[in-house]
């Protein structure tokens, strides 16, 4: 396929290479030209910030399918241009620098009508071999909990890194812990691999934690509610699912 992709950023420095690898003739532009001209091209790739989405589907010019890449934001906004349009969303996380295996990425897909389905789908299939059709609000979930499972967690790590070298504690012997973390996520549930103080109700570690927080007020905020959190967790599910409450 003829595909042009509008964006520079994360996404589509890894998607451009898949599309190339895969035998497409792809095309990659900057989201800032003046007036966005897609001719000749099969498909039209919004790969901008959800912010720049709509921005650019309203100069774009094409009678091609236009897709975003977008976990959050419904395909609603660019059916107001285009008739056939739809979603290539990959449930991934993106840096410059860091090559991604497209093939195990999975592609989450939604279009306007049946044509632009097929067209999407069968795109999709030549770089993902994980290709699923979700509506837009399953997505907005979906993108939500990647921001817990991926963006605060990498957060996390990132505070942890500080906390060790302000204070003279190599943050490498943290790297063989937060492996078996994913490896347990991704072997048991998460939710009953739960460790720590705050799952066991430790309070006298807690407040000796809170304590050591004290001239970051913002970081101890932090501990706090996610200790709470925790144990709210360990009150509410048992075997991985909501448990039951009793009325009187």
């Amino acid at each position: 396929m003829n595909i042009l992709v509008i964006g520079l950023g994360n996404v589509a420095y890894s998607l451009v290479p898949a599309l190339k690898n895969a035998g497409h003739n792809v095309e990659n532009v900057s989201s800032r030209e003046k007036i966005l001209v897609s001719q000749n091209t099969d498909i039209t790739i919004i790969c901008t910030a959800d912010k720049g989405i709509e921005p650019v589907a309203e100069k774009l010019k094409t009678d091609s399918t236009v897709l975003h890449t977008s976990g959050s934001t419904d395909i609603e906004i660019l059916k107001k241009n285009f008739e056939n349009c739809g979603v290539i969303y990959p449930i991934q996380t993106f840096s410059k620098g860091k090559s991604v295996d497209f093939k195990s990425v999975p592609l989450l897909i939604e279009a306007s009508n049946e044509s632009a389905f097929i067209k999407t789908e069968k795109l999709a299939k030549t770089i993902s071999e994980d290709v699923r059709k979700m509506t837009s609000e399953q997505r907005k979930f979906l993108h939500l909990a990647a921001v817990f499972a991926c963006n605060f967690t990498n957060h996390f790590i990132a505070v942890s890194k500080v906390l060790t070298e302000t204070n003279g504690v190599d943050f490498n012997l943290l790297k063989p812990l937060i492996k078996e973390t994913f490896s347990k996520a991704e072997s048991l549930d998460p939710i009953l691999c739960q460790t720590g103080p705050a799952q066991r109700n430790d309070s006298e570690i807690l407040n000796l934690h809170l304590e050591m927080l004290k001239n970051e007020p913002l970081l101890k905020k932090i501990y706090s509610f996610v200790s709470e959190n925790i144990m709210d967790f360990k009150t509410k599910y048992t075997d991985g699912i909501p448990r039951k409450t009793t009325k009187n």
